[in-house]
């Protein structure tokens, strides 16, 4: 420990200071500073812990309570839509009969993906070629299911709410076009495919 003087109007003051070397000083401050970090999210999260959809909704797509994907999302596009609670349960069940059905497919698909890494490491060019276009079929399988969805659950909507539903969709494409040209712009160069 050493010493440090300090004069304040006439009184001398005594200070101990640590023989600290720089980096330990530095690790204090970042410890002090990750503590006050961690103290401000806890009051963050308690604070907007109150309001549904957060602090209880975990993972992606999920909302209020993590009860399924529909969550704060579908909460919102049954709002904006104006959905009854029928057309909410028949969206439901279409939704559930879809992920029942490519449940088995994207098991599949995982299966297929570890199984060509497995065809590369090794070379089997001959393997390769059927396990790509395997992958090719099950994904066509997934998009195809995703489509009928698409289209049963359109089939629920009456034709002002699939109007709406429409005109949000390409207000959404517009919008991320036009992100896409900014980033674009940015970067200092035409989007890809122009």
């Amino acid at each position: 420990m050493r010493l440090l003087k300090i004069k304040k109007k006439g009184d001398t003051q005594m200070f101990q200071v640590s023989n600290q070397t720089r980096s330990g000083r530095i690790l204090a401050r970042g410890m002090v500073v990750s503590v006050f970090a961690l103290a401000s999210i806890l009051l963050a999260e308690s604070a907007f812990g109150q309001f549904a959809g957060f602090g209880g909704g975990g993972g992606r797509g999920r909302g209020p309570g993590g009860k399924g994907r529909m969550g704060m999302r579908g909460a919102m596009v049954a709002e904006f839509l104006g959905l009854t609670e029928a057309q909410q349960a028949d969206i439901k069940k279409i939704r559930t009969a879809a992920r029942d059905q490519s449940k088995p497919v994207r098991k599949q698909l995982r299966d297929n993906r570890k199984a060509l890494g497995e065809a590369v490491k090794a070379g089997e060019t001959a393997r390769i070629d059927a396990l790509a276009t395997e992958h090719g079929t099950l994904r066509g399988q997934l998009v195809a299911i995703g489509a009928k969805t698409r289209v049963d659950v359109k089939n629920v909507l009456t034709p002002e709410q699939q109007q709406k539903w429409t005109s949000f969709q390409e207000k959404r494409k517009d919008r991320r076009e036009e992100r896409k040209q900014r980033r674009h712009q940015r970067r200092g160069g035409p989007p890809a495919g122009d």
